[in-house]
C-alpha cells in the first residue's frame, strides 16, 4: 500500500474535504465508542476522533515513520497510535464500536482482505466509515493516473465490492456547495486562480481576490462540503462516503 497522507496543514485545498469526512463521523457519536483509525496518517483525523469519545481510540498505519510522527504530535490519555497492516489487524473479533477508513482501499489490490478485517473486528451493533475516489470523476478517461492508486472504482463497482462483504452499505457522495447558490462569478475566478501558473500567486493574495467576490477564502473549509445521497449527486462526487454494517 502506497502513501499519500493528508499533512496537518489547512492552507490546503484539500483539508476542508478531509475535515469533513471526519466531522461526519463525528456527529454521530455518543461520546463512548472505542474506535480504529485505519490508515490513519498524519494523525489528525484519529485526535479529532479521540476528543468526541472517552473509550479508546486506536490510530493504525501501515508506515511506522507515520506512527512514530503522530506519537509525538498527538497526545491523549485515551488516544493510541500503532504500526499495522489493514490486511492483518491485531486485534480479537468484535472489538470496535467504529471503524474509519478514508481514501485507503484505492492504495491497495488487497481491499477485499482489508474490508474482511473491517468486518471481523467490527462489533455487530458497530459501524463502519469508509471514503474513496470516484473513478468517473478522479479519472475520466477510465485509467488511473494517481501514482499511488491501485485501483479506483466507479458507483456501482464499489456497491458491489461492500455489498458482497456487509449487510447493510450506504453511499453517499461528498460534494462541493459552495456555489450551488449562487455566486457563479466566484466559482469563475477560483477555476482562474487553481490554473498552473495563475495558482503560484501569494496564497494571501488570492484569499484577498476570494474574500472580495464571495467573502471567503480560496480553499475550501468544511462547510463547503455535503453528504448527498441522490444516484445522480453520488456520480457526480469526487469521493465516495459509505457506510457499512456488519
Amino acid at each position: 500500500m502506497s502513501s499519500e497522507r493528508q499533512e496537518i496543514n489547512n492552507i490546503s485545498p484539500w483539508w476542508g474535504e478531509h475535515i469533513h469526512r471526519y466531522e461526519e463521523v463525528v456527529n454521530n457519536l455518543k461520546g463512548n465508542e472505542k474506535i480504529l483509525d485505519i490508515a490513519c496518517g498524519s494523525g489528525f483525523g484519529t485526535n479529532v476522533l479521540s476528543q468526541n469519545t472517552k473509550a479508546e481510540v486506536f490510530g493504525g498505519d501501515l508506515s511506522k515513520e507515520a506512527i512514530e510522527l503522530c506519537e509525538i504530535k498527538w497526545k491523549g490519555n485515551n488516544l493510541i497510535f500503532k504500526k499495522m497492516d489493514g490486511t492483518q489487524l491485531p486485534f480479537e473479533d468484535n472489538t470496535f464500536d467504529v471503524i474509519v477508513s478514508f481514501e485507503t482501499i484505492e492504495h491497495t489490490t488487497m481491499f477485499n482482505e482489508m474490508l474482511s478485517e473491517f468486518k471481523r473486528v467490527i462489533k455487530p451493533t458497530g459501524t463502519i466509515y469508509i471514503s474513496t475516489p470516484n473513478i468517473v470523476i478522479n479519472s475520466p478517461k477510465g485509467i488511473v493516473t494517481n501514482p499511488f492508486h491501485t485501483q479506483e472504482f466507479d458507483y456501482n463497482e464499489l456497491k458491489n465490492v461492500l455489498n458482497s462483504i456487509f449487510s447493510k452499505v450506504t453511499i453517499s457522495g461528498q460534494s462541493y456547495i459552495r456555489y450551488e447558490k449562487g455566486y457563479q462569478l466566484g466559482k469563475t475566478v477560483e477555476k482562474i486562480l487553481y490554473l498552473k501558473g495563475v495558482r503560484k500567486i501569494p496564497i494571501k493574495t488570492q484569499n484577498n481576490i476570494m474574500k472580495f467576490f464571495i467573502g471567503k477564502q480560496i480553499y475550501p473549509n468544511s462547510g463547503d462540503y455535503k453528504m448527498k445521497r441522490d444516484v445522480e449527486s453520488i456520480l457526480k462526487s469526487k469521493t465516495f462516503f459509505c457506510i457499512c454494517k456488519k
